[in-house]
């Protein structure tokens, strides 16, 4: 049977019983399947019952859905809490990018000529003889050494070919694996990865689409994997059209592993539960992925039972004229939420520019959001402003921003910047915010500009840009822990306080005043800090 075959089996096995509860709340099968007896929410087939439990012996909350146009995504299967862990999954396959540097193919560490050590099994550098024998390596080694294949690396600095196969190999390795267990094959340990039953039949590969308009990196896969692997007489065992399925799978459905700036490469992992999460730009989770590279999503709002789990592709802060392209792109789809079809992005403004009529000043923002190649019209005036023209405006800016005039400090230059484009661009256009977060972050914590030595103009100055950074983000993002509004409420409550306790030396506040302002920056600390507890934390 093709691998077409099969898959179109699958997809109409799931049609099958896409309105059917009574199906495996993962991979959605109706054959051998039981009630969870403990939450008496789900069914589940044999395969996926621990699955459906966390370490300490939980139910996840969630199911898996189908439907003809948003195809397999995640529910609530009831009242989930802001905090809550929804979804703790370990990787199906993990490995490095196809374009990589030499780095350990182990634990990711990057090449050290000096203390380098060669696996005796197929020659590539790792870090010892722990990571020559280590679970992540084994697979590829397995194979390299039974084709009689050695390895042989030089220049650790530049991207090297021999890495481009790995994680596909991996993938294909893993293939194999489901393939041995849905036939019963007795060498396949099943005890420990039947689980992965039905679960690679559900990942999209968008082959199709790849081919057409990713024809770079299709053929870059021919040259560096496919002819690669065929040419140690693995073609039998992993035909062009398995391999092809393999890395579109990866290409499709890989999240970037979270690794050490320093000294080490890249890594990838798929996660296959994880993949099945529909985007939105207004998503109600946050995603963890921790140090033993397994991935956690946590709610970031209370989610009603029967509602969509959503995770968001890109970061909150890229703008719609950014942000909807990238999609098509990366992913294939247009996405049409709340937040794209909003020409204002819910009031964030993050890709509105500034009407160029006299007198005027309105907001100028795309005519229709969800055609990327709209015009744009003023929301006061309603004049017209063609695409051509707002890329040409954003294009300048960047432009400016990214060339500083050789006498200018950093904070002079960012200053400079955002009074020559105040007429251009919105206040919280995206290339301004993050201008402002910089700046945020330069008063009161350089030499120059300390907190100490800056004057109250300066101090006031921070307290403003911490202020329209937040309340811009804000809109985006509006609840739970990010990076950005941990930033900005400690440095905003941080210069509050220099401000409280200069005012209180010059006797214009009391120290009742005084006490008042320091017990609020002592309350949003541990705000904070139980916030990033909550999102980095272990299952709850």
């Amino acid at each position: 049977m093709s691998l077409h075959t099969e898959l179109r089996g699958c997809q109409q096995k799931i049609i099958k019983v896409m309105i059917n509860n009574h199906s495996c709340f993962l991979c959605l099968s109706t054959e051998d399947i039981d009630q969870c007896d403990k939450c008496k929410k789900v069914f589940s087939c044999k395969q996926h019952l621990k699955t459906h439990r966390s370490g300490n012996n939980t139910c996840y909350p969630y199911r898996v859905q189908y439907d003809c146009e948003m195809g397999r995504y995640l529910v609530a299967t009831r009242n989930i809490k802001q905090g809550e862990t929804i979804l703790h999954e370990d990787p199906l396959v993990l490995g490095p990018y196809t374009r990589s540097k030499p780095q350990c193919l182990n634990c990711f560490k990057l090449i050290n000529l000096k203390s380098r050590f060669d696996c005796p099994g197929c020659d590539f550098p790792v870090c010892d003889e722990g990571c020559a024998n280590g679970r992540y390596h084994k697979d590829e080694c397995e194979v390299f050494k039974s084709v009689g294949f050695k390895a042989d690396i030089e220049n650790v600095d530049e991207f090297d070919q021999q890495y481009s196969a790995v994680t596909v190999l991996r993938l294909l390795r893993v293939m194999e694996k489901e393939e041995g267990l849905t036939t019963l094959d007795k060498n396949s340990n099943a005890e420990k990865c039947d689980h992965i039953i039905g679960m690679l039949c559900n990942l999209m590969d968008h082959n199709e689409d790849r081919q057409i308009e990713h024809s770079d990196i299709w053929n870059f896969e021919k040259e560096f994997i496919i002819t690669f692997l065929q040419k140690f007489k693995l073609g039998n065992r992993f035909p062009e059209e398995k391999i092809r399925r393999a890395a579109g799978i990866l290409a499709t459905n890989a999240t970037s592993l979270e690794l050490p700036v320093t000294g080490y490469g890249r890594g990838t992992a798929v996660f296959p539960t994880y993949a099945m999460m529909n985007h939105s730009c207004m998503c109600n989770t946050k995603t963890v992925i921790n140090e033993d590279h397994s991935i956690q999503v946590i709610a970031q709002a209370t989610i009603m039972a029967g509602k969509e789990i959503t995770n968001q592709y890109m970061k909150a802060d890229k703008p719609t004229i950014i942000r909807r392209p990238f999609l098509r792109e990366k992913w294939f789809f247009d996405c049409c939420c709340g937040r794209c079809s909003d020409p204002t992005e819910r009031g964030s403004h993050l890709s509105s520019l500034l009407c160029h009529k006299a007198k005027c000043g309105g907001s100028v923002v795309p005519s229709n959001p969800l055609n990327n190649k709209s015009d744009w019209c003023c929301l006061s005036c309603e004049a017209v402003t063609c695409l051509d023209r707002v890329q040409s405006v954003l294009e300048h800016a960047a432009q400016l921003i990214s060339t500083p005039v050789q006498e200018d400090s950093v904070v002079q230059h960012y200053e400079r910047v955002l009074h020559q484009l105040s007429s251009q661009l919105h206040p919280y256009n995206h290339l301004m915010i993050d201008v402002k977060q910089k700046l945020a972050l330069l008063y009161g914590n350089i030499a120059q500009y300390s907190m100490v030595t800056m004057g109250r103009p300066a101090k006031q100055r921070k307290v403003q840009l911490c202020m329209e950074v937040i309340d811009c983000l804000g809109k985006v993002e509006t609840s739970g822990y990010t990076p950005w509004r941990v930033k900005m409420l400690s440095e905003l409550t941080k210069t509050k306080v220099a401000v409280a306790r200069e005012d209180y030396s010059l006797g214009q506040l009391s120290e009742k005043g005084l006490k008042d302002v320091l017990v609020q920056n002592k309350f949003l600390m541990l705000y904070i800090a139980y916030q990033q507890a909550t999102v980095t934390g272990k299952d709850n």
